[in-house]
């Protein structure tokens, strides 16, 4: 139970890391290739607490690997796509549409399956 908990703190990270870069690059506008000021971009404090946040999720997915089977801990990560799809949607007013609802189903039916498969515990 604790894997699962670090396993769902690490997803929360990166959802919240990808959350961040989204607003902090928000008031740029569509970026055309690299250029600098798509360098620029990388000191805004939005963009540095997102790459933190990620930073801050990749340490406790060492974690994660070190304690479980990384067959049963990725397809975890999937529950980061749909976090993100309504925090996006609340947020930032991203489009919601039935065949996109209907891939949220089926994944999250199949993290229940994978999250119900109970690895062994890894030594």
């Amino acid at each position: 139970m604790k894997t699962i908990a670090i396993i769902l703190f690490s997803v929360s990270l990166g959802v919240a890391g990808q959350l961040l870069l989204k607003q902090g690059v928000r008031s740029s506008g569509a970026i055309s290739g690299f250029s600098w000021e798509a360098v620029s971009i990388l000191f805004r404090p939005l963009v540095i607490l997102g790459f933190v946040s990620y930073a801050v999720s990749s340490l406790g997915w060492l974690v994660v690997l070190s304690r479980t089977e990384l067959s049963f801990a990725y397809p975890m990560v999937a529950l980061g796509y749909v976090l993100v799809f309504f925090f996006s949607w609340w947020l930032f007013g991203d489009k919601v549409t039935a065949v996109r609802i209907v891939g949220l189903v089926l994944i999250c039916a199949g993290v229940v399956l994978v999250a119900l498969s109970k690895p062994p515990a890894t030594t």
